[in-house]
């Protein structure tokens, strides 16, 4: 685990204790370990899935640590109820995940912000972490102490530059770019979902997908999808006799085969599907590509 990841963690920790807490934290020597630590009354976990990193942020609180900010906080004199801990806890990891996302994603590392996890046992480590370097980093308080675990691993592969040429999506598929385009998000994100399986797809190549068009309403909600759906049959209109096919008119046009699927759906190109919903354009719109002399 390259040590740089842990310092996002340590920078937060220090800046979201301050700032929510007006306490002072100081880090100690960074610890290097085999597995998760155990210490701790009450423990916040969070799953960090992402572009570029795979891994887990843990920190370890003292019960005396989160009731002592918890007195001051509402300058009360009663000891905390359980569940004001639990959600104190909760609300201090999600807080520092946060703040260490947003200085990981400077450096090309992704991931989204789960529910943390808040027990008093260290929650079950996925199999490809087990062996992964675990980072300890002890704090100082005048409230207490607290400490910070963290693993992350670097998922190489979505890094790796993509030498295959690009592959035209089949008849009722489209391409990453395209969903992107479509529905506003991130190419990143959208692998990432990819991977997690919470949009379906084909996997071509390091960055090429194939996404079933019928996705979209995953992402765009039922009526904005059912809109799409009409607006891509009125550009499928009746064409003439001259209509020549999405391969020939990259030819003509230098433009790649799905570009030109892409204006056929969005309409910017007449064309229709034939009788092999195969995408048939009118020749005439050839014109549109060509040097006005």
């Amino acid at each position: 685990m390259n040590v740089n990841y842990i310092n996002p963690f340590i920078n937060a920790s220090i800046d979201v204790i301050k700032t929510f807490a007006g306490i002072k934290s100081e880090a100690g020597r960074p610890l290097v370990r085999n597995k998760p630590g155990v210490n701790g009354d009450v423990i916040g976990f969070i799953k960090l899935n992402g572009h570029g990193i795979s891994g887990y942020f843990i920190i370890h609180f003292s019960r005396s640590f989160l009731n002592k900010i918890l007195v001051t906080l509402f300058n009360s004199q009663t000891t905390p109820a359980k569940e004001e801990v639990y959600d104190l806890a909760g609300e201090l990891t999600n807080m520092i995940t946060g703040n260490a996302k947003a200085e990981l994603s400077k450096k090309g590392f992704f991931f989204d912000v789960a529910v943390p996890q808040i027990s008093h046992t260290t929650p079950k480590i996925a199999s490809d972490l087990k062996n992964n370097p675990v980072i300890i980093v002890p704090f100082q308080t005048r409230a207490g102490r607290f400490n910070i675990e963290s693993s992350i691993r670097t998922i190489e592969e979505d890094f790796a530059k993509d030498t295959m040429a690009e592959v035209p999506p089949p008849l009722g598929m489209t391409s990453v770019a395209q969903f992107a385009k479509e529905t506003r998000m991130d190419p990143i994100k959208i692998r990432r979902f990819l991977k997690t399986g919470f949009i379906l797809g084909t996997k071509i190549s390091n960055r090429q997908w194939h996404i079933p068009e019928s996705e979209f309403e995953k992402i765009l909600g039922p009526s904005k999808f059912k809109a799409r759906e009409r607006k891509i049959k009125k550009a499928s209109v009746k064409v003439s006799d001259d209509a020549i096919s999405v391969e020939a008119f990259s030819k003509l046009s230098g433009l790649s085969s799905a570009k030109i699927k892409n204006f056929l759906r969005t309409g910017f190109l007449k064309g229709a599907l034939d009788k092999t919903n195969s995408w048939q354009v009118e020749k005439t719109e050839i014109s549109k590509f060509k040097k006005k002399t």
